[in-house]
C-alpha cells in the first residue's frame, strides 16, 4: 500500500464511516444472538416496571381467588380441606349470576369427578355444579393442551370448539393431541372453553400468550380471548389488530395488593349462605354485576403462580395472567412493535452521532460521556414512547451499535492518533511524573506550562537515620535498600492521588492537587503520610528483629498557594513548584527532630476533613527563620478509629500541658507533661517541654511572651 493510501485510508472521514458500519453490523449480529435476545427481553421487563400505573386494567374485570386464607377458613370452621366439594363452586356460580356478572370464568381442571364424602355424593355435587353453569349461561371453563406419548392415560374429550374460527396472524402454530378437559356435563352447559397452557421465554418468564390453538386439526382459542371472541366479537374485532403470540401489556404488580381487584372466595360463598338464611352477606352479590370474574387461585401450595415480568414484586397468580391479556383486548392496550426499516434508521443515526463524536473529539472522558449521553437520551425516549405509548423501540440494537461503534473508533484512534501521543510518552515518561505525561498526551491544553498558581499540599519525607543504614551495607545492598523503600513509597502515595515531584537522596518530595487539581488535597495526603509512617514502622520492626540497624521516617505537609510549572535552563526543565508554603513543608519535615515525632502538618493543613478522619496532637506554635507570623502545628497521632481511652487521654493531657506552658503556670504545666510520660515513658515531646518549662523558671521570657518557639535553625 502506498503512503497515499494509507493517507487516504487513515482519514477521519474513512474512520467515522468504518467504525459506524463495523458498530452496526456487529451490534445486528448480536440482536439476533439468543443473549441479544434474552437482554432484550428483560429490558422490556424494565419497561414495564418504569411505566407501572401509566396505564389501568379494565375495572370491569375482577378476580375471586382460593387464597390462604380460604383454605384455613372452610378448613378449620367446617372440617373441607381441599379440594373442596363442586357444590361450593355450584353455590359460588349461583351468587354470581344472580348478581349478574357479565362472564364467569373459572381456571381450574374440572376433569375429574368430584370424591364423596361423609356428607355428600361426588355426583350430587357434580350434578348441582352443572345445572348452575347451564343455568348461568356465561360460564367459561379452561382446558390444559398436551402431548400424547406413548403407555400414557389418554385425554380427555373435548366437546365444546368455537363457533367461529378466526383468521388473526399467527406466526408460531401450536399443535397438540391431548387434552384435559372438564367434564361433559359441564361442557355441555358452559358458554365456552379457553386454553389455560402457558409458553415461556426461553429465560422462564411468561410473557406472551398464544391466542390460537390446533387440537386434532381443529382450533381452540386462549382463554381471555375465547372470552372476548364470544363476548365482544361483535361490537369490536381485535383479529386484525393482535397476532398470536400475543405480547401482553403488564399493568403492574400482582395479587391482592396488586392493580386487579381481588375477593377472596370464601367471602362470597359465607355471604351466598347468610343470604340464603336471610342475613345480610358481607359481599353483596350487586358488586358483580357487569363484572367478568376470573376465579382462580394464589394459595402458593395449589401451584398456580408464574414468573411474569413483575414476580420480583411478589408471587404473580396465573389467573391474573389471563384477566391481564382480557383486560388488554378490552381497552386496546397493544404493545406496537417498531418495525425493523425504522430501527435500523435509528440505529444508523445513533452509529454517526458516536462516530463523529469519538473521532473528533480527542478527549476521552468528553467523547465517552458524550455517548453515554446519546445513549441515555436513547433510553428516555424509548421509555417514554412505551410508557405513554405503548410503542416498543427495542433497545439492544441501538445500544449495542453505539456501545461497539465507540469502541471501534476508540481502537481506531489509538492505532493512529495514538502512535503519536505514545511517541510524547517515550519522550517526556523517563523523567516527567506518569500523570503528567498521561495529561500532556491526552489534552496538553490541560496544563499551564508557563506557570501557574494552585492551591495544593506539599509533603516532603525524609529517612532518620539513614548514615548508619549506609554505614552498614555495601553500596549495591544500599541501593536496593532505597530502591524497596522508594518503590514502598511511590506506590502508597500513587494509591492517594500523590505525584511525586522528585527524589533529593534520601528524601522525596511528593505533590496533592498537581497537576491534577484536587478540593480534597489535604486529606489525600494526610492519608499517605499517615500510612506511610505506618508503614516504615513494620519495616523497621522487622528489621530490628532481624538485628538490622533501625530507621524510622520524618515527614512534613503544609497546604496552600504555590506557583508550579516548567522550571529550569536551557537543557534541562522539571515540572516542579515554589514558594513560601514549598519551603515550610520542607522545613516540618525537619521540625519533627525537634519533637519527637513522624508526622508534622501546618494549622493550613487542617481542615474538617482531616479532624473528621485523624486524632491532631497541637505540638506548638512557632516562628520559623525569616518570616513574622507564628504558625501552629500539629502531630498526627492516629486515626479517629484507633483512639483508646489511653491515647486519647495523653493528647488532652499534652494539649493542657501545653495551654498551662503558654500562661507561664510552669509546675502545673510539668505536672502534665509528667503525667504524659507516666503512660507513654518515650513522649519525647513531654520531656522536651518539661526542659523548657525548667529553662524558663530559671530565665522568665517577660509578661509579653507570646508562647512561640522560635526556630533558629532549618
Amino acid at each position: 500500500m502506498s503512503e497515499a493510501h494509507k493517507k487516504f485510508f487513515f482519514t477521519k472521514q474513512i474512520r467515522i464511516v468504518f467504525s459506524a458500519i463495523a458498530g452496526l453490523m456487529t451490534a445486528w449480529l448480536i440482536s439476533l444472538s439468543p443473549v441479544g435476545n434474552r437482554v432484550e427481553m428483560n429490558a422490556l421487563d424494565i419497561q414495564f416496571r418504569f411505566g407501572q400505573g401509566s396505564h389501568k386494567p379494565d375495572s370491569s374485570v375482577v378476580i375471586l381467588t382460593i387464597d390462604q386464607n380460604s383454605l384455613q377458613y372452610f378448613k378449620h370452621n367446617s372440617k373441607t380441606s381441599w379440594p373442596w366439594p363442586r357444590d361450593f363452586y355450584a353455590v359460588t356460580t349461583d351468587y354470581l349470576a344472580k348478581g349478574g356478572a357479565k362472564a364467569i370464568v373459572y381456571d381450574f381442571h374440572f376433569n375429574e369427578p368430584d370424591e364423596d364424602r361423609v356428607i355428600s355424593s361426588g355426583a350430587d355435587n357434580d350434578s348441582l355444579f352443572a345445572q348452575s353453569i347451564r343455568n348461568a349461561g356465561n360460564v367459561f371453563l379452561s382446558t390444559q393442551l398436551t402431548h400424547q406419548y406413548e403407555e400414557d392415560q389418554p385425554g380427555d374429550t373435548l366437546i365444546k370448539f368455537p363457533d367461529h374460527t378466526t383468521d388473526l396472524p399467527v406466526t408460531q402454530q401450536y399443535h397438540f393431541d391431548k387434552t384435559f378437559a372438564p367434564l361433559i356435563p359441564f361442557q355441555e352447559g358452559a358458554k365456552g372453553i379457553g386454553v389455560v397452557n402457558f409458553i415461556p421465554d426461553e429465560d422462564g418468564v411468561c410473557r406472551r400468550v398464544p391466542l390460537v390453538y390446533e387440537l386434532h386439526g381443529k382450533q381452540l382459542h386462549a382463554l381471555s380471548f375465547s372470552i372476548y371472541h364470544d363476548l365482544f366479537r361483535q361490537e369490536s374485532s381485535i383479529d386484525r389488530t393482535v397476532s398470536s403470540p400475543y405480547l401482553i401489556y403488564w399493568y403492574g404488580r400482582g395479587g391482592p395488593d396488586g392493580v386487579f381487584k381481588y375477593y377472596s372466595i370464601h367471602s362470597v360463598v359465607v355471604s351466598a349462605m347468610k343470604e340464603l338464611q336471610g342475613m345480610t352477606p358481607d359481599v353483596p352479590a350487586g358488586i358483580f354485576k357487569d363484572k367478568i370474574v376470573f376465579i382462580g387461585s394464589n394459595a402458593p401450595g395449589l401451584l398456580d403462580l408464574r414468573p411474569t415480568p413483575f414476580t420480583y414484586l411478589e408471587p404473580y397468580p396465573g389467573v391474573e395472567i389471563h384477566a391481564t391479556a382480557l383486560s388488554n383486548f378490552l381497552q386496546n392496550h397493544f404493545i406496537q412493535e417498531v418495525p425493523f426499516f425504522l430501527l435500523l434508521l435509528i440505529c444508523i443515526f445513533i452509529a454517526i452521532a458516536v462516530s463523529l463524536l469519538s473521532n473528533y473529539n480527542e478527549n476521552i472522558v468528553t467523547s465517552t460521556v458524550g455517548v453515554l449521553v446519546v445513549i441515555a437520551l436513547f433510553l428516555l425516549v424509548s421509555n417514554q414512547l412505551f410508557t405513554h405509548q405503548l410503542i416498543w423501540l427495542k433497545a439492544v440494537f441501538p445500544v449495542t451499535s453505539a456501545m461497539l461503534t465507540y469502541i471501534v473508533s476508540v481502537a481506531w484512534n489509538f492505532a493512529t492518533e495514538g502512535r503519536s501521543k505514545r511517541q510524547i510518552q517515550k519522550i517526556f515518561g523517563q523523567f516527567v511524573n506518569p500523570h503528567i505525561v498521561k495529561q500532556l498526551s491526552a489534552n496538553p491544553e490541560g496544563v499551564e506550562l508557563g506557570g501557574e498558581e494552585v492551591d495544593a499540599s506539599i509533603m516532603f519525607s525524609d529517612i532518620e537515620g539513614f548514615t548508619s543504614i549506609s554505614e552498614t551495607k555495601k553500596p549495591k545492598e544500599l541501593v536496593e535498600f532505597l530502591n524497596n523503600y522508594f518503590s514502598t513509597a511511590s506506590d502508597i502515595f500513587f494509591k492517594h492521588e500523590g505525584t511525586i515531584d522528585k527524589f533529593i537522596g534520601d528524601a522525596v518530595m511528593v505533590q496533592f492537587g498537581i497537576p491534577l487539581k484536587n478540593p480534597n488535597h489535604r486529606i489525600h495526603a494526610v492519608r499517605a503520610a499517615f500510612e506511610f509512617s505506618q508503614t516504615v514502622y513494620n519495616m523497621t520492626k522487622a528489621a530490628r528483629e532481624r538485628g538490622e540497624p533501625v530507621f524510622s521516617t520524618r515527614i512534613g505537609i503544609n497546604s496552600g498557594n504555590m506557583v508550579v510549572g516548567y522550571i529550569g535552563g536551557r537543557t534541562k526543565k522539571e515540572y516542579t513548584v515554589i514558594g513560601d508554603t514549598v519551603n515550610l513543608a520542607s522545613r516540618l519535615e525537619g521540625v519533627n527532630k525537634y519533637y519527637g515525632t513522624s508526622v508534622m502538618i501546618s494549622e493550613s493543613t487542617v481542615n474538617e476533613q482531616v479532624l473528621d478522619e485523624f486524632l491532631l496532637r497541637e505540638m506548638d506554635l512557632i516562628r520559623v527563620k525569616g518570616k513574622k507570623l507564628p504558625i501552629k502545628i500539629y502531630e498526627v497521632f492516629c486515626r479517629k478509629s484507633e483512639i483508646s481511652e489511653e491515647r486519647l487521654t495523653i493528647v488532652q493531657t499534652f494539649e493542657s500541658g501545653l495551654k498551662l506552658y503558654r500562661e507561664q503556670h510552669w509546675n502545673d504545666a510539668i505536672a502534665m507533661f509528667r503525667t504524659v510520660l507516666k503512660l507513654n515513658e518515650k513522649d519525647y515531646a513531654s520531656a522536651m517541654y518539661i526542659e523548657r518549662c525548667e529553662e524558663c523558671k530559671k530565665n522568665p521570657p517577660g509578661k509579653e511572651w507570646d508562647g512561640v518557639y522560635v526556630m533558629t535553625s532549618k
